[in-house]
């Protein structure tokens, strides 16, 4: 669900003003035809990809929308080389495109301890929960992604609070000092929240 493959900007003006004037714009919010185009120019690049996959992606797309939800379970596979993947049976393109990177992988390194599958619940929503209530949460287990930044077709990026957000640092590379890292999701996550959430409340849960 997370990695650049699919997260190509494109150059279009059409895409370029999609994604300007509509920076927090979700795919729940377009036609079926702006919907197929974007999925269009995100593979624009790609000669290898013929267009019943595009009309996958875009049944796909549209199947996310009617079953829009608030809560969602998901999980994901470490493979060879520490390499993270959301399991996505139905997914028409190259594996590639599931992997978690740019810090997400790293949070599942956390969520995970150590094994190499861990289950989610994601609960997505637009507000932010009051802070006496999330620290409650937070003794149960559950960690707040809060947005910083997204675009439709440039995924979007997160902070991290949680119990186990002191683990989920990184070194400045000048100075050496810890500072906070962030966790980038590509447009896959479109496929399955149809929107980048405002915030992400997340817990690792028993399969």
């Amino acid at each position: 669900m997370f990695n650049q493959t699919v997260g190509i900007m494109s150059n279009t003006e059409n895409s370029k003003k999609i994604v300007r004037d509509n920076d927090q714009m979700t795919a729940d919010s377009l036609s079926i035809s702006e919907i197929r185009n974007v999925v269009t120019e995100q593979l624009s690049g790609y000669g290898d990809v013929e267009g019943m996959s595009v009309m996958k992606l875009v049944r796909l797309l549209g199947s996310a929308i009617t079953g829009r939800k608030e809560e969602y379970k998901l999980s994901f596979n470490r493979e060879e080389e520490d390499r993270w993947y959301v399991d996505f049976p139905n997914w028409p393109l190259k594996k590639g495109n599931l992997e978690m990177v740019c810090g997400a992988d790293k949070f599942l390194d956390l969520l995970s301890e150590g094994k190499d599958r861990v289950s989610i619940i994601a609960k997505a929503t637009s507000e932010k929960l009051d802070e006496a209530e999330f620290q409650q949460l937070m003794q149960d287990g559950w960690h707040e992604l809060s947005q910083i930044q997204s675009s439709l077709t440039g995924g979007a990026t997160y902070t991290v609070r949680g119990n186990k957000a002191e683990q989920f640092m990184r070194k400045h590379p000048l100075t050496g000092e810890s500072m906070p890292r962030t966790l980038w999701l590509c447009p896959v996550t479109l496929f399955v929240v149809v929107r980048y959430p405002k915030y992400f409340y997340v817990k690792a849960i028993e399969e």
